[in-house]
């Protein structure tokens, strides 16, 4: 987009309103916004013949991340917009140009149908419900985005491979089919939450195989687990998650990023526990989480995560990755995008967290007080044990009710407030423009 375009849009963009801008601010940093934009342009270039975003050529292993992306970057404020999101997907297809009514030029719809028709396991049925029909308000239990008259029941895909020990075959699988269940109402089974909760090792952490055992660093699997748990109703005050934030507070580097198994730090395990904090009821771009769940850390320096992720963005929009020298894909950089934006994963939060400094507890046995330290800029009248999920519901610990409440929107300072309102109405105006040239 050109200077004047940009400058046109700023302008324009003021129809609709302070209020809506300083959201949309609110919801994600002006910075997060700009890198994300850059980010969904480069993978919008990387889209394959198929439809599809499978550079590195395994089928179903990078498009559902990406059309979430996309998907996320097409909404225009900060309560989730199913239309939206599938507009933004359909606005590109395989010519890199546009859809046009009768177009036979392939989008990422069709290469989403022709892998749900090729065979699923529950794992990745589970996949293509949460990153994909649950975000594009498709229907999971008649997954067709090509209209082709083939529709693939998602759900029972996922809710039949339930296993007598409550898992759903690979333990990442099973924690994606808590999320998934949680989104379509299917019932979770509590031997499903206890084999997640006993399968964390005793540093907090989980590991890709859910052994309890293992003592590797991985935050990945750990940020899934979290957001898992909340869904189903935890919070900071539960054991397990008040653990895992310890290892994320232990293991964060120095550069605000995560380490994965094999390297010191990259986008995809530093976006997944970004994930994480955020499902736990806590801002990862503060140092709130880190001080409240590590003591020992208060009043050490602390660089966001996020600004790691957009320090490894490159010219051309990409987010670099120490896993590229394996060949250029675009997995870091779509998970990357959802780790700035984080506007649908996690599909549940816990209620905004305090900053607090938790006592020893007494010899008697009786439980630890805490003592309010800093507020975060944005708090609910939710109690704190509730989570809220997406759409701005507030889940309840009895299966099937729920209450409506907004969504949490987060803040602003005033400070940032004229940024904010400048560079998300650049992001609103993009937004509008690319689907008019696309139109």
């Amino acid at each position: 987009m050109s200077l004047v375009r940009s400058l046109l849009v700023c302008f324009g963009a003021a129809a609709f309103g302070l209020p809506a801008l300083l959201s949309q601010a609110g919801a994600t940093a002006p910075e997060s916004a700009v890198a994300a934009r850059s980010a969904v342009e480069w993978l919008e270039a990387q889209q394959q013949p198929d439809g599809s975003f499978e550079v590195a050529g395994f089928p179903g292993f990078e498009t559902p991340d990406a059309v979430l992306a996309i998907a996320e970057q097409a909404q225009i404020d900060a309560s989730w917009s199913t239309d939206e999101a599938l507009a933004g997907v359909e606005a590109i297809d395989a010519d890199g140009i546009s859809t046009f009514a009768g177009d036979a030029v392939p989008d990422a719809l069709d290469a989403l149908d022709d892998f749900a028709e090729g065979g699923l396991s529950a794992g990745q049925a589970a996949k293509l419900i949460v990153l994909d029909a649950s975000p594009l308000g498709l229907d999971a239990q008649a997954f067709d985005p090509q209209s082709d008259g083939n529709p693939v029941d998602l759900e029972s895909f996922v809710t039949s491979a339930i296993q007598p020990d409550g898992s759903y075959g690979a333990f990442n699988a099973t924690l994606f089919a808590v999320i998934s269940n949680h989104l379509t109402g299917a019932p979770i089974s509590g031997a499903t939450i206890a084999l997640i909760e006993a399968a964390q090792q005793a540093n907090g952490a989980w590991n890709y195989a859910g052994d309890p055992t293992g003592t590797d660093v991985d935050p990945d699997t750990t940020g899934l687990a979290m957001q898992a748990l909340v869904a189903e109703g935890a919070s900071y005050a539960t054991p397990s998650i008040g653990n895992a934030l310890k290892f994320l507070a232990a293991s964060h580097q120095a550069d605000g990023s995560w380490p994965g198994p094999f390297d010191s730090g990259n986008p995809n395990s530093t976006a997944l526990a970004i994930q994480g904090i955020v499902a736990a009821g806590y801002d990862p771009a503060s140092p709130c989480w880190r001080n409240t769940a590590d003591l020992s850390q208060q009043g050490t320096p602390y660089t966001s995560p996020d600004a790691y992720l957009i320090g490894t963005q490159t010219v051309d929009g990409n987010l670099s990755s120490p896993n590229d020298s394996w060949g250029l894909n675009t997995f870091a950089t779509s998970q990357g995008v959802q780790g700035l934006l984080r506007s649908w994963l996690p599909v549940a939060q816990a209620t905004v967290q305090t900053c607090s400094t938790p006592t020893p507890t007494s010899p008697t046995g009786t439980s630890p007080t805490t003592i309010s330290t800093t507020t975060p800029t944005t708090s609910l009248a939710t109690p704190a044990s509730t989570p809220t999920d997406v759409q701005g519901k507030v889940v309840s610990a009895n299966p099937g009710v729920t209450t409506r409440k907004l969504p949490n929107t987060g803040g602003i300072s005033t400070a940032l407030a004229g940024v904010g309102v400048a560079a998300l109405a650049i992001g609103i105006g993009a937004h509008f423009a690319t689907r008019r040239r696309r139109a």
